[in-house]
């Protein structure tokens, strides 16, 4: 592993890195626009598979459809990994994917009460803890997958009244949380180990490990996107990473990605 770690313990990345510490390049940002925009660039610019970007702060983060992703120094951690796929993968499925990952590693870290929200939303104690979102770049012989990844270490005065909808962080679980060297290099030993099983077996490899952490699994739900909105009970994820809905007028749906929502249908709230 080859780095710039101002105000990181290289030593600690490292021992948590394991076995996986020759596969990672991290770089340690004090603040940035957003560590997904930056690699991005970076990808296009033939940037080495592993290439990890920290970042203290994001100026511009950004969440999934278009929304903004709140962070603050010393309360979250913020970093994307850029990984190289064979161009024959099949993608469907990767959020999932990272979501399992994610979810092992805070396991691994003994931190209880985790689950997986469809398709990218990782909760704790059935609140939003962090959230995933993957970009993709096409060249001739592979896919580059820009993964970013935003959790909450800290809880901070000023994001309920940003953020729309309940959400908690790490120190709810583990007070004080683990160190962030311990935390990203057990989040990139798992990263390493999930992503080469979904390039060698896609996502079915990992459809048992993500159902077993749905966290909305036989709730009733309300999914919304762009050609409409149907209610239901959530099932389970699956094999290709779609989402299994028992409709309210007794039929099945599978529902893909795309510009699709997925929450609690407010119906059911009491």
């Amino acid at each position: 592993m080859s780095s710039l770690h101002r105000g990181l313990d290289a030593a600690a990345l490292q021992a948590a890195l394991g076995e996986a510490v020759s596969q990672f390049t991290i770089e340690h940002l004090d603040s940035c626009t957003s560590t997904n925009t930056l690699l991005l660039e970076r990808a296009t610019a033939k940037a080495p598979c592993g290439l990890t970007l920290l970042a203290d702060e994001q100026t511009a983060g950004r969440g999934r459809r278009g929304r903004t992703w709140f962070s603050a120094p010393g309360h979250s951690l913020l970093f994307s990994v850029l990984w190289r796929f064979k161009r024959n993968t099949p993608m469907m499925g990767l959020s999932l994917a990272v979501g399992v990952a994610l979810a092992q590693a805070l396991e691994d870290l003994g931190v209880e009460g985790v689950g997986l929200k469809w398709p990218n939303d990782l909760w704790l104690f059935g609140h939003k803890l962090g959230g995933v979102l993957i970009e993709l770049v096409f060249d001739a012989d592979s896919v580059l997958a820009v993964i970013g990844s935003g959790l909450n270490l800290y809880r901070h005065p000023d994001w309920q009244s940003q953020i729309d909808q309940d959400y908690t962080a790490m120190d709810v679980a583990i007070n004080p949380p683990p160190p962030r060297e311990l935390l990203l290099g057990t989040i990139l030993r798992r990263f390493a180990d999930v992503l080469g099983r979904f390039e060698r077996e896609g996502f079915a490899a990992l459809q048992d490990e993500w159902n077993r952490r749905n966290a909305l699994q036989g709730l009733p739900v309300r999914v919304s996107s762009e050609n409409g909105e149907h209610h239901g009970i959530c099932g389970r994820a699956m094999e290709d990473g779609t989402l299994e809905l028992l409709a309210d007028n007794g039929s099945h749906l599978k529902i893909s990605g795309g510009d699709v929502s997925l929450s609690l249908d407010s119906r059911f709230n009491s």
